[in-house]
């Protein structure tokens, strides 16, 4: 899966979990911790593994490879550098 993706399904439970904390406000909390969650799992550097931080930069400030939001990585390209 491309960052690009986990950032859209981070983005729909975040914005769906507003939306839910209207009606019912314990399955509102749950999707935004999910999102939290699931943010600070995936949004990481696809070389080195660190966290790439808030900032959507275009390359790692911990190895300075490119980072391509677009390509799919594996464990495999992580672990190879």
């Amino acid at each position: 899966m491309s960052l690009r993706q986990k950032d859209y399904i981070i983005a729909v439970l975040a914005i769906g979990g507003l939306f839910a904390a209207m009606a019912n406000g314990v399955v509102g909390a749950v999707m935004l911790l999910a999102a939290l969650g699931l943010y600070n799992i995936w949004w990481r550097c696809p070389h080195c593994g660190k966290f790439l931080g808030r900032k959507h930069e275009l390359h790692c400030r911990y190895c300075g490879k490119a980072v391509d939001r677009t390509a799919k990585y594996s464990k495999k390209d992580q672990e190879e550098s």
